[in-house]
């Protein structure tokens, strides 16, 4: 019988306690937070390159047009320096059908790797411009961190041969990202590129992301 009356007097404490870390959590999302919807284009490469001889090969997807819709919280300034920080957190489905051919020229040859990348990057920044909303500035940042990538298909190396190549096992490697952010109080473009290196199998292989936007941005 006590530990029922226990009970029943801890649940308004332990209920009051939950709203109000509901609460905080809220404010923490919301407070100086924004949402961005914007439109652009994507672009992904492939570059593989096989450990014992050197052989490689370039699959790209070019000139997608996307939508693109993210959430961004508040700044983080490191004291009252121009530098800060933030997170960057990205998915990418893609389908690679072109291979390189000779310099810059892509060309279908019958080839197709279809997958996708994820990666997860703090990133330094330095800004130039207002602090306060609606902000006028400028960011540009760079980070490391790790990504990942699931994909299969087929490729042509430079020596002339097919080959299937594949990863299925989600293994967490190395990533570099960086980006340029201008915005113009509601107005924001955008350009941001990552890349994971994935090993294995006897090969190198590096997929990249590159993206450019025109967005608004919504300020909670």
């Amino acid at each position: 019988m006590r530990a029922v009356l226990l009970v029943l007097a801890l649940l308004p404490v332990s209920t009051g306690h939950a709203e109000d870390l509901i609460a905080r959590a809220w404010r923490g999302l919301t407070d100086e937070a924004y949402l961005r919807a914007g439109y652009g284009v994507v672009e992904w490469s492939m570059d593989i390159r096989r450990s014992s001889d050197g052989a490689s090969a370039r699959l790209v997807n070019r000139d997608d047009d996307a939508v693109f819709v993210s959430y961004g919280s508040k700044p983080n300034f490191i004291g009252e320096s121009r530098f800060g920080y933030t997170f960057m957190v990205n998915f990418v489905d893609f389908s690679m059908k072109r291979q390189t051919i000779g310099g810059d020229e892509f060309a279908d040859v019958g080839t197709e790797v279809e997958g996708y990348l994820v990666y997860a990057v703090p990133t330094l920044y330095y800004q130039w411009g207002e602090r306060t909303r609606p902000r006028k500035f400028i960011r540009l940042g760079a980070g490391v961190g790790v990504g990942a990538a699931r994909f299969s298909g087929t490729a042509r190396l430079s020596t002339g041969e097919t080959i299937q190549t594949q990863k299925h096992s989600f293994e967490p490697r190395l990533a570099l990202s960086n980006f340029l952010e201008a915005r113009w109080n509601y107005l924001d473009f955008s350009i941001s590129y990552a890349s994971p290196r994935i090993y294995g199998d006897g090969y190198d292989i590096k997929v990249s992301d590159f993206s450019a936007s025109v967005g608004l941005v919504f300020y909670f």
